[in-house]
């Protein structure tokens, strides 16, 4: 069973052949659960509101529920919905936001149950192993000290709104801190299930491990 997507955190233009594929595995009798916690100050919610509408209204889902405030939730709040969309914004904000409340322990149980969980940018990094992959854009105003992930990607750490000018930051942070890294341009993304992890999207993405750098095409396996 598919049960993760990332995406590289694009518009809904570049993100769409990753959108499809979500839309496709989950139960689209059960309502989509929105959090877009990682804007916070930002971006107003009612106008994220509009946006996660505006990208997956025309895929065929339109009951989203929003939530901003999620210290009073339980895993059982969550069996009504059909996944959970994370979206982007500031990573380090977000992890600390799901730790002080206590929803890293809810989300993680959702996804160790088979729960099927999409995260755009921001929420693609923290499924990873490592947030410090966001340091070179999102600063760190938060009371957050310990930086790992949820660790749902094979142990890689993820790379987000990826470009070609950031191989030398990519290099740094592999041989700082010893963890391989899947970079993902805006227009590409992966799923990862049991039988592993396949590259979506209309371009690559690249592999980062030791010294090397590999490509991974779209429909590629992820090893």
């Amino acid at each position: 069973m598919i049960n993760i997507f990332l995406s590289g955190g694009g518009n809904e233009e570049q993100t769409e052949m990753i959108d499809k594929e979500f839309v496709k595995t989950i139960d689209q009798n059960k309502s989509l659960l929105y959090i877009p916690i990682a804007m916070q100050g930002e971006i107003p919610y009612e106008d994220c509101y509009k946006w996660i509408h505006s990208v997956f209204n025309p895929l065929g889902i339109n009951e989203i529920e929003m939530w901003t405030d999620l210290e009073a939730e339980s895993p059982e709040d969550l069996r009504k919905f059909s996944s959970i969309y994370i979206g982007g914004g500031n990573t380090f904000y977000l992890l600390n936001t799901l730790r002080e409340t206590g929803f890293d322990t809810i989300l993680k149980e959702f996804v160790d149950n088979q729960g099927i969980v999409y995260g755009g940018s921001a929420g693609a990094i923290i499924l990873g192993r490592d947030s410090l992959t966001a340091s070179h854009m999102d600063s760190n105003d938060t009371n957050l000290k310990t930086f790992e992930g949820f660790n749902y990607i094979d142990s890689y750490s993820v790379w987000c709104h990826y470009e070609t000018g950031h191989d030398d930051l990519i290099k740094e942070y592999v041989n700082k801190y010893g963890y391989s890294v899947i970079a993902l341009p805006e227009e590409t993304g992966m799923v990862m299930s049991e039988g592993g992890m396949k590259v979506i999207g209309s371009s690559p993405a690249y592999i980062f491990r030791n010294t090397d750098k590999y490509v991974v095409n779209p429909n590629g396996e992820i090893k």
